[in-house]
């Protein structure tokens, strides 16, 4: 089972704790009006909720639902965090095939979309997994490390406490629902050439260096994979090659920038990783129709025409 959490709204966290469970303690029955999240980081927990059996241990994670009535089975040392919450949109969903498979389309288009546009607002579905082991990887951590925050925040009750705590656990749910689809596309493309799973570790890396001056010879040295192969395989996933895939990210940058600021064309040019301006004007014509001048002409006079009093 998988839950879709709306992300534009903040949970309202009440409890963000640890719990240290020692035998004879059993984990009490109990029905509670609210959801609860518990990551484990020790021992082991019996748990049964909703006719079904847990055994949780280290790097797990599991999202326990206020309409199922949960407790434990057998005594047991553990220790997890523990965080109670409420949200009004969340919804239960099957997991399935047809599922999964929006979550890694999502996860492509994600990737591939424009950072300054308000669309990725307007579908904003955290698809968070019932039940997950994150092992003791890099998400375990940084998931802790959120949870602990969060702690921090509840605690010192400083004006606007709980929407700092509940930041924190948006960006743990985040954490989490890409960790199951990570976990996922593993799964799926499990005897692919591991180029294929480079595909979205380059998107990735473009996504973050684009500002860089970005070679064939840097990618091969940082993906340790031979560039003709992989902008191949890139080119067959993503439907267009990794240099073009590169210069549609800097002109899409160029133009936010462009629009927003007074910033000289060739700082601009050097900002989104082009070295030439003359270069940069070509490429930013070939994707917009018009010149970078032209662009800030047509986007100063579309803002000056906004502030006219109608």
């Amino acid at each position: 089972m998988y839950y879709e959490i709306n992300g534009n709204i903040l949970p309202q966290v009440r409890l963000v704790d640890k719990a240290v469970l020692e035998p004879p303690y059993v984990h009490r029955k109990r029905q509670a009006d609210e959801w609860i999240l518990y990551i484990m980081t020790k021992g082991t927990l019996y748990l049964q909720e909703n006719n079904k059996k847990y055994v949780l241990t280290e790097g797990d994670v599991i999202l326990l639902d206020p309409d199922y009535i949960h407790f434990g089975l057998e005594a047991s040392y553990c220790e997890y965090y523990y965080i109670h919450f409420r949200h009004p949109q969340i919804k239960r969903r099957r997991e399935n095939s047809r599922f999964m498979e929006r979550c890694m389309r999502l996860r492509s288009e994600s990737l591939q979309e424009d950072g300054g546009s308000w669309q990725r607002y307007q579908d904003s579905r955290i698809c968070f997994p019932k039940k997950i082991s994150l092992s003791t990887g890099n998400t375990y951590l940084k998931v802790i490390r959120l949870v602990q925050e969060a702690m921090e925040h509840n605690c010192n009750q400083m004006e606007n406490y709980k929407v700092s705590c509940a930041c924190r656990l948006v960006e743990a749910f985040v954490e989490i629902a890409r960790e199951s689809v990570s976990i996922e596309m593993l799964k799926r493309t499990q005897g692919v050439p591991q180029s294929y799973h480079k595909v979205h570790e380059v998107l990735g890396y473009l996504n973050a260096n684009y500002d860089k001056d970005i070679s064939s010879k840097m990618i091969e040295d940082e993906f340790a994979c031979n560039f003709d192969y992989l902008n191949r395989v890139f080119k067959k996933t993503i439907g267009k090659t990794i240099f073009v895939y590169l210069n549609e990210i800097r002109i899409q940058h160029a133009r936010e920038v462009l629009g927003t600021t007074s910033m000289k064309i060739a700082a601009i040019a050097y900002r989104v990783g082009f070295r030439d301006e003359c270069y940069f004007s070509k490429v930013f014509k070939k994707y917009t129709g018009m010149s970078p001048g032209q662009y800030e002409k047509l986007t100063a006079q579309l803002i000056e025409a906004q502030q006219k009093p109608m």
